[in-house]
């Protein structure tokens, strides 16, 4: 069965952020943290969309869904952005020549590469 609040606790968990940094990051408090944790609140659309960015992961992640891959640009310059874009591209293309799609492994290298640009 899916449970979202086990999934934000989770990554949360592994990126080392406390329920009260997530808040400030989402712009609610440490205790609505603790509710989307436990179940008791669902967070609202546009929460999710945030969650997501926060955490480099799809709304199909956030969603129980099969993770496509996707690589978040939130926080970054145009020019930081850019260059995700191109090697996002560049994988395509190399893979595209192979008929495979990106692996998760390309998808892993891509968001540590935007995690680091972000900081």
């Amino acid at each position: 069965m899916y449970d979202l609040g086990a999934l934000i606790r989770s990554l949360r968990k592994e990126r080392k952020i406390t329920q009260k940094k997530l808040g400030e990051l989402l712009d609610v408090t440490e205790g609505t943290i603790s509710k989307y944790e436990a179940n008791l609140m669902t967070p609202p659309f546009e929460t999710l969309r945030s969650i997501a960015s926060v955490f480099n992961v799809s709304m199909d992640t956030l969603c129980g869904m099969k993770h496509q891959g996707t690589v978040s640009v939130h926080g970054l310059t145009e020019a930081q952005t850019e260059t995700i874009k191109a090697l996002v591209d560049s994988y395509r293309i190399k893979n595209a020549q192979t008929g495979k799609q990106l692996t998760q492994e390309q998808f892993s290298v891509l968001g540590r590469i935007t995690a680091e640009l972000a900081k």
